[in-house]
C-alpha cells in the first residue's frame, strides 16, 4: 500500500463504502421495476454513482490532514 498516494491511503474506506452503496442502489433500481434502455441507462448510472459518493461523504467522516512528522 505504500506506492498508493496518501490521499487514497488515508480515504479508502469511503471510497469502498461508495461501490458499496453504488451496487446495493443498482440492486434497490432493478427490484423497484426501473427499466433503463438507451441513454437513460446511462442517466440511470450516473444518478446513482452520484448519490453512492454522497451517502458515502454523508456516513464516513474523512479526517483533516495530519502534516507529516519527518
Amino acid at each position: 500500500m505504500k506506492n498508493l498516494p496518501q490521499k487514497i491511503r488515508r480515504d479508502w474506506h469511503y471510497y469502498a463504502v461508495a461501490i458499496g452503496l453504488i451496487f446495493i442502489l443498482n440492486g434497490v433500481a432493478g427490484l423497484a421495476g426501473i427499466t433503463a434502455e438507451g441513454w437513460r441507462q446511462y442517466a440511470l448510472g450516473l444518478v446513482t454513482w452520484g448519490l453512492g459518493f454522497w451517502l458515502a461523504g454523508m456516513i464516513i467522516r474523512r479526517r483533516p490532514e495530519q502534516p507529516d512528522a519527518g
